[in-house]
Parts: C-alpha cells; structure tokens; sequence
C-alpha cells in the first residue's frame, strides 16, 4: 500500500507542467544588479561589534560577563541582550546567544579562546542539567 502511494506520488510530480503566467514570464530570472552580500563580513562585524566588552555609546557594549550563573557555578558566562536597550541588565536568551557564537564559528573566529574568553563554554550556561531535564533551555535556570 504504501509503495502504491510513493509510485502514484512520485508519478503525479513527474507529470506535473508548470503553468506559464504572462506578467511573471516578463520578469528576469535574476535581478539587475545583482549584488550578493557579503554574508561573511557581515558575520565578523556582527563579532566584533556584539562581543566588544569596551565598547562605549548608547546601549553599549551589547555584552557584559556574568559571574552569577546557575547550572555551572565553576565558570562564567555571559549576557548578550535580546532586545538593544532592555532596562533588565540580566534579560537574554540562548535563541539569541548560542547563534552568535556558531555564527562566528562557522566564519573562522574560534570563539573558545578570544579576547581570552571561551564564549563556546559560557554557553553551557543554558544547558539544564538537573535529572531528568539535560536539555538546552532558552533562559537560565
């Protein structure tokens, strides 16, 4: 039964046609200029912008260390804040945090030993290890 319905599937998408629409038909495959961002730039801005402990201006630095955590007691972590501009110095969330490191990771910046913090091991901050639970949380418990 359930191979007579993949077939019948896999048929049906074989002989779908794809209707012409003459307005879409007039529009380019790809624009004019095309201009691809520089994704990686970006990315290493993003870095050093957010993970700069001196940076001084409004709403800045975007980050600060927290020496309080919760789940790991033997280490720091850190605050990246959610929304710029938060009166809760405390308030963040992994959902923002944990991609900001592997972000970075994923560009070269090796987070475990920059400006002589481990950003990679101040994550684990997030990581509930009461029994039972060992699962990645999105605030501090």
């Amino acid at each position: 039964m359930k191979i007579k319905l993949l077939l019948s599937l896999f048929v049906s998408t074989l002989c779908a046609q794809q209707i012409s629409i003459n307005r879409i038909d007039l529009m380019p495959n790809t624009p004019t200029p095309y201009e691809m961002r520089d994704w990686k730039k970006v990315a290493m801005g993003y870095d050093s912008l957010v993970f700069d402990l001196s940076r001084t201006g409004l709403h800045l630095p975007l980050i600060h260390l927290n020496y309080n955590t919760v789940n790991y007691p033997e280490h720091n972590s850190f605050v990246l804040h959610t929304v710029v501009g938060t009166p809760d110095k405390d308030a963040a969330e992994a959902i923002n945090m944990i991609p900001a490191v592997v972000g970075a990771s994923l560009v070269g910046i090796d987070k475990r030993v920059q400006n002589g913090n481990n950003w990679v091991l101040m994550c684990e901050e997030f990581f509930n290890k009461r029994p039972g639970e060992n699962v990645y949380l999105n605030n501090f418990v």
